[in-house]
């Protein structure tokens, strides 16, 4: 049967879920002139990136792509180029370290499609857009290793770059900062100054913190450093900068714990260490991240901060104009989360990205308050092909209460068959959002259980630190209570009742199959771990 004539309430096809987005990566031109896009036509096709004229949509886009070319991703370099990564063929068979049958190579395309493409050194990364600087991009590369001796360190583990600024017109580019083999984790200014970095010293066994001055040549300060041991007042977190205050280069906005149990966000004297005043904290969930101006013609500021409330995102704007565009935003598309992902021109023209648990994810140019479809994620899996899901807790076996995100079935009656689906990791957040496992069991009939165990993040120190040592022990009671908690509401039927992971998930899988007493009927282990020492000891 075609999929557009499915029968009414028949199960989607499994194939459907394991599609590949059909859309993805879309944003505006740092002038708004142009909006970029990939797309995928056929399921067993490559990535192309398309670009249109935001004035004239209707018109044929610049197609760039090629049948032995896989497009990963790109971001705008300018107004006129956009940074492209993709991976090529490069040897038919595997020839040592990082050097692999595939690699990944980045290129300049000029938006036209008319001028040949610049291929940039195996190495190279962008870091910054200069947006002040138009015809100028920050990059770095591993040029510290070479100058080290040091043969197939990859790219993707580089922790001590060298950056330079490129210039786009020319080719030419100024080295702006030295790596060193001590700091990583680097954060630059809104001006695109690099401002902090951070180092973890196993021989002291302490996590430091420093800072460097706006201007050419400043050297790197400490300011904070604490004991790896210290987690009781750090959690995972340790200290995390979302923003340097423009008025007084000395003090920024962090996210942190503080010795408080859920992480908040904090002004900190940069010179001190010392936490000056709590700008925003929660009782009960943590502060998980900064929310940033989506102007692509400006440079990016801190807007606000983002957490995790009943397992969905909720927003705490400082930005009064972003505020106001998102409460429009989520006026026009009430059932989704909304993300307005690119703007410019003030935000009169933005991309922005809907999505839930029932939805895939669709994105829309909106222009001057009026929304056109630019495409959907998936056009094949409808909203009533969905389950609904909403947020529970209930309470483990030693008193601890356990979030979980339930899905129902799309169709039948209680007791449902159940699936019991524990996220990776362990130490990651999980939210209410649209997943294909999830919507592929519920579609087929079953009911799904996403517990947020002892150790998810998010939810504070004392959850997060309840997990150590407890991996097949309470780390999995949570997950057997949970069943018990929902055979005991009706809601799934005990005979029926599956355990599912990847990752941790996937060990949990397998501890479960061990466990006494046996409550599930089957288990599924993808990426499991199932040696733990092996593990440590590699």
């Amino acid at each position: 049967m075609m999929a557009g004539f499915r029968a009414s309430g028949a199960p989607v096809p499994i194939d459907y879920f394991a599609l590949r987005p059909a859309i993805q990566n879309v944003s505006l031109s740092p002038d708004g002139k142009h909006i970029a896009m990939r797309r995928l036509f056929t399921k067993d096709g490559n990535y192309v990136i398309e670009v249109y004229d935001t004035a004239h949509m209707d018109k044929k886009p610049v197609r760039f792509g090629a049948k032995k070319m896989e497009i990963v991703g790109y971001q705008w370099a300018s107004p006129d180029y956009l940074w492209v990564t993709f991976t090529q063929q490069v040897r038919k068979k595997i020839q040592g370290v990082n050097r692999g049958v595939f690699e990944l190579k980045s290129a300049l395309v000029h938006i036209s499609g008319k001028k040949p493409w610049k291929t940039l050194p195996d190495d190279a990364r962008l870091f910054d857009v200069l947006v002040n600087e138009p015809n100028k991009i920050r990059i770095y590369t591993s040029n510290y290793y070479a100058r080290k001796g040091i043969e197939g360190k990859a790219i993707s583990d580089l922790n001590t770059p060298d950056f330079y600024d490129y210039d786009l017109r020319s080719g030419r580019q100024h080295l702006v900062l030295k790596g060193n083999d001590r700091l990583g984790g680097y954060v630059s200014d809104a001006e695109g100054n690099i401002r902090g970095a951070s180092e973890l010293d196993m021989s002291k066994r302490e996590i430091v913190y420093y800072t460097r001055g706006k201007e050419k040549g400043s050297k790197w300060r400490e300011f904070l450093r604490y004991k790896i041991e210290d987690y009781d007042k750090y959690g995972q977190l340790g200290i995390r900068i979302l923003g340097f205050d423009p008025e007084d280069e000395n003090k920024a906005l962090v996210l942190a714990h503080n010795e408080h149990d859920k992480a908040g966000v904090y002004l900190i004297d940069l010179n001190t260490g010392k936490f000056l005043e709590t700008v925003y904290q929660r009782n009960d969930v943590d502060v998980q991240g900064g929310l940033y101006t989506p102007d692509a013609d400006k440079p990016s500021v801190l807007s606000g901060f983002w957490f995790y409330k009943d397992g969905k995102q909720r927003d705490e704007f400082i930005d009064g104009r972003m505020a106001a565009i998102q409460k429009s935003v989520d006026a026009a598309f009430p059932q989704t989360r909304n993300t307005v992902s690119s703007c410019a021109d003030d935000c009169r023209l933005m991309v922005v990205f809907t999505q839930s648990s029932q939805d895939p994810g669709t994105y829309y140019l909106i222009s001057n308050g009026k929304a056109a479809v630019l495409g959907k994620r998936n056009p094949l899996v409808k909203k009533e092909d969905l389950g609904k899901e909403r947020f529970v807790h209930y309470p483990a076996r030693d008193g601890m209460d356990i979030p979980a995100i339930l899905t129902m079935p799309a169709s039948g009656k209680p007791p449902y068959p159940l699936i019991v689906l524990p996220h990776g990791g362990p130490w990651v957040s999980e939210t209410r959002a649209y997943d294909e496992w999830v919507g592929l069991l519920t579609n087929h009939g079953y009911m799904v259980l996403q517990p947020q165990y002892r150790g998810s993040e998010g939810y504070g120190i004392r959850h997060w630190s309840a997990s150590f040592g407890q991996w097949g022990k309470t780390m999995s009671d949570d997950l057997d209570d949970g069943v018990a908690y929902l055979v005991k509401q009706g809601l799934a039927d005990p005979d029926r009742v599956a355990l599912f992971g990847w990752s941790y998930g996937g060990y949990a899988a397998m501890a479960g199959s061990e466990r006494k007493p046996q409550i599930y009927q089957c288990v599924v282990a993808g990426a499991g771990v199932s040696d733990i020492d092996k593990i440590r000891s590699d």
